[in-house]
């Protein structure tokens, strides 16, 4: 999944992240705990984040493989939304 950060939580069970994307918000779990290559957690930094869903209600709820910062490319954010519609063609 790809987002905006809009906080960060440290500590608890490798730290946690809430992000939003076209659709809403999502947590993500595990996020100090993984690579990041260069350090992408901060409100503001548009991220992808590679994991594991742990939960889909009320909200998406990921535990986190991987993340890595997009945002000195605009392109990726604005691309985001037509990867999900294209994905939901795909998949029914």
């Amino acid at each position: 999944m790809q987002g905006t950060v809009l906080e960060v939580q440290r500590g608890a069970e490798g730290g946690s992240a809430r992000l939003q994307d076209g659709s809403g918000a999502f947590t993500v779990l595990g996020v100090e705990q993984v690579p990041q290559g260069r350090p992408c957690l901060s409100a503001g930094k548009y991220v992808m984040v590679m994991g594991v869903v742990r939960s889909c209600s009320p909200e998406p709820v990921l535990r986190a493989i991987k993340m890595t910062d997009l945002s000195e490319n605009p392109v990726h954010k604005n691309m985001w939304n037509l990867e999900v519609e294209d994905l939901h063609r795909v998949i029914p």
